[in-house]
């Protein structure tokens, strides 16, 4: 019986966060399947080219929004690693102790994670998309 709360702890710490995946990933495919079968009844049923090619058209702008520019992409992850950090740093500090040593390595990993972002984000050049 002792052996048995460890396992159920290791389970649903990996079995929760992976079911999110599958889900979300599951959905986004249904989405995906929806879109291509509007398209598929627009063809079926003899619709103007124009309308088929426009229907094409958003399925593209519609994943090219989702896309953030590798800037933006690299400080949203550096802001958010260095606010773990800093966490994990006052975490340290209200606890204590030598317990917690590991929480200060962690801190140290985020934190120097989330420098190295920051540094590629600067060094990323800022070309407009539309004058490429």
């Amino acid at each position: 019986m002792d052996a048995l709360l460890p396992m159920v702890i290791v389970a649903t710490s990996i079995g929760i966060p992976a079911m999110v995946i599958v889900v979300g990933l599951f959905i986004s495919h249904k989405r995906k399947l929806a879109r291509y079968s509007v398209i598929e009844r627009a063809i079926e049923s003899n619709a103007n080219p124009e309308v088929i090619e426009q229907l094409v058209a958003s399925i593209g702008q519609e994943e090219s929004k989702r896309r953030t520019p590798p800037r933006e992409r690299n400080l949203i992850h550096g802001t958010i690693l260095m606010a773990l950090g800093v966490s994990f740093f006052v975490m340290y500090f209200i606890i204590g102790g030598t317990d917690v040593a590991g929480m200060l390595a962690t801190a140290a990993i985020l934190t120097m994670l989330s420098i190295a972002k920051f540094i590629i984000a600067f060094f990323i050049n800022k070309k407009d998309p539309e004058q490429s």
